[in-house]
């Protein structure tokens, strides 16, 4: 009985390492693992899939974040190690290299690190993160990481840098929001290394636009994917099929009816627009002198445009109970000002609909004395997709009217805002009809030189259009230091200090809506991806970091003993038994 006891609990040894060894050498040969997160957040998408089955050139990713780093870095390593790890299983180690060099390794001598940091920095563009760390004495010091990836095939490179965009308040936030965009930006340098052709966006010039200097962001933005130029009425009309997104920001003069006619057949031969621009002229100079100014209609001389296509920009201010703050000085006459932050219902919040992949995932997109957006049955087969609205409390106030501080004296209550979910920005797609079918071509007997390849046309295939009520939407701020102006980010607020809100929405929204006119869907579906962030409560974690330790150390041991115990109980009462024959 003995024998076969002790061989029945040698087979069952037997099996189980047989076992492990098998798992062992199954996971050596075959890498995988399973993704049980709601969002999938350790999956690749479709997308990031397709780009990396179809390499044809050697991929080589260089990651400098290795060696002696803090704990939350080390997460952040393993976190773009196994994001690496998963790109090789799908394009194939042979297409896909990855190393990792931690930084300090590199030189010889007393200030090795800081010439490595330099030259890194100068050579390829990585940018050094400095951390503060405690020493053994409680003393503060500081020292530099390189959290960046250098992509490159055999002629050229790209380089990430993780952290460089992120506008997290702590290291951790910054940490958690670099890696939700992680697979995004190497996904992107991967396409922008293996593209064949960039496609071209233009901005239009002439008649008042935004200049370089305020569109600078959403500028070098696009410049990551696309050649961007700047253009005039009569440049766009000699290579009306070079561009594949034409965008018209914020025009503050009349367009004339040869200008007009020029974009009108860019649409005509299925080119896609993005009109960002209001209805509505209020001077911020004049609030900065007095305590109240006017807001006017205007007149671009485009409302039969976008009449004609489906949609119309009312000559009207939207005020919204969800608006961006300002500061107001509370103090008496005599004493020293003394501001506070107060609603400035004048500077919308829009809200994303969930609509579109436009706008999925992503935050409010500011807005300064914006107009609203009717939807209209035009003069073509569009299907309209309402992107941006107005909040649930809103209020529309049809000009000419004046705009100042006398709001602010009291609290509007809910009949104030009677209106809800304005649409502030439409996406058109489809097919449409030349404003000018049935008329003259303005451009005979005009200044206009008409290239010998122009042939007019009067109804497009094809196309998309996206209309914002609001160019200062990619409007960023600027900054004069030491005589240089100096362009801001787009998600800064210059009354952020009062405002507390860093406002991402806007750049999001301009460069998805400019992916999506370019036909580059697929990256949108990356960007756009959700991933929850579960941060720890730090907070808790300083009040119940005690019972948390007793719960980790003293609870384990109990159940253990409590285990100990019973099966000690079972054996003895078991074997305890006296046999009677």
């Amino acid at each position: 009985m003995k024998k076969i006891t002790t061989t029945s609990t040698l087979i069952r040894i037997a099996i189980a390492l047989a076992t492990f060894c098998i798992v062992l050498v199954v996971s050596e040969l075959k890498y995988f693992r399973f993704d049980m997160t709601e969002e999938k957040r350790y999956t690749l998408s479709e997308t990031s899939k397709q780009v990396l089955e179809q390499l044809d050139d050697t991929i080589r990713m260089t990651v400098y974040l290795t060696g002696d780093l803090p704990m939350s870095f080390v997460k952040m390593e393993r976190d773009v190690s196994d994001l690496l790890n998963e790109f090789q299983q799908v394009g194939g180690k042979n297409k896909v290299l990855v190393k990792f060099i931690d930084p300090q390794s590199i030189g010889d001598g007393k200030n090795s690190f800081k010439h490595t940091i330099a030259r890194l920095h100068d050579s390829y563009g990585l940018a050094p993160y400095t951390i503060q760390e405690e020493d053994e004495n409680g003393k503060l010091t500081q020292r530099n990481i390189i959290p960046g990836i250098i992509v490159s095939t055999s002629k050229k490179f790209v380089t990430v840098n993780m952290l460089s965009n992120t506008r997290g308040n702590t290291p951790e936030e910054q940490i958690n929001e670099a890696l939700q965009n992680l697979e995004y930006q190497c996904v992107k340098a991967i396409l922008q290394l293996t593209a064949e052709k960039r496609k071209n966006v233009a901005f239009l010039t002439g008649h008042g636009e935004l200049p370089l200097l305020y569109s600078y962001n959403a500028t070098v933005s696009l410049l990551d994917i696309y050649n961007v130029d700047r253009v005039t009425s009569q440049q766009l009309l000699d290579s009306l099929d070079k561009y594949d997104a034409l965008v018209i920001a914020e025009p503050t003069v009349q367009l004339s009816e040869q200008d007009k006619f020029v974009i009108d057949q860019y649409i005509m031969n299925d080119g896609n627009v993005m009109f960002l621009y209001d209805n509505v002229s209020v001077s911020l100079d004049s609030l900065k002198k007095s305590s109240y100014t006017f807001a006017l209609a205007k007149d671009l001389n485009l409302s039969d445009l976008l009449f004609n296509l489906g949609v119309r920009i009312n000559p009207a201010i939207l005020l919204d109970n969800q608006c961006a703050k300002i500061p107001m000085n509370v103090a008496a006459f005599g004493e020293q000002p003394r501001f506070v932050p107060v609603p400035w219902y004048y500077f919308p919040l829009f809200k994303p609909t969930k609509k579109h992949n436009i706008t999925n995932n992503i935050d409010v997109v500011k807005s300064e004395f914006a107009s609203t957006i009717d939807t209209l049955e035009g003069n073509g087969a569009y299907k309209k997709t309402v992107l941006l609205t107005s909040s649930a409390y809103a209020r529309v106030v049809s000009t000419p009217t004046t705009v100042g501080f006398q709001i602010l004296q009291s609290n509007p209550n809910k009949e104030f805002f009677n209106k809800y979910y304005v649409p502030t920005a439409v996406l058109l797609e489809g097919s449409g009809k030349s404003l000018y079918q049935s008329r003259k071509s303005p451009l005979e007997n005009s200044g206009f030189s008409v290239p010998k390849q122009f042939q007019r046309k009067d109804e497009s295939s094809q196309n998309r259009i996206i209309v914002v009520s609001d160019g200062d939407v990619i409007r960023n701020e600027i900054e004069v230091a030491n005589g240089d102006t100096i362009p801001k980010p787009l998600y800064y607020y210059k009354y952020a200090s009062f405002d507390k809100r860093v406002y991402t929405g806007n750049l999001d929204f301009f460069m998805n809506a400019v992916n999506y006119l370019c036909g580059d869907s697929d990256l949108l579906s990356v960007r756009s991806r959700e991933i929850t962030i579960r941060l720890l409560n730090k907070n808790r974690i300083i009040e119940e970091k005690t019972y948390w330790q007793l719960l980790n150390i003293v609870l384990p041991i109990l159940l253990i003993s409590l285990v100990g115990i019973v099966l000690y109980v079972v054996r003895k009462y078991r074997y305890s038994k006296k046999y009677v024959g």
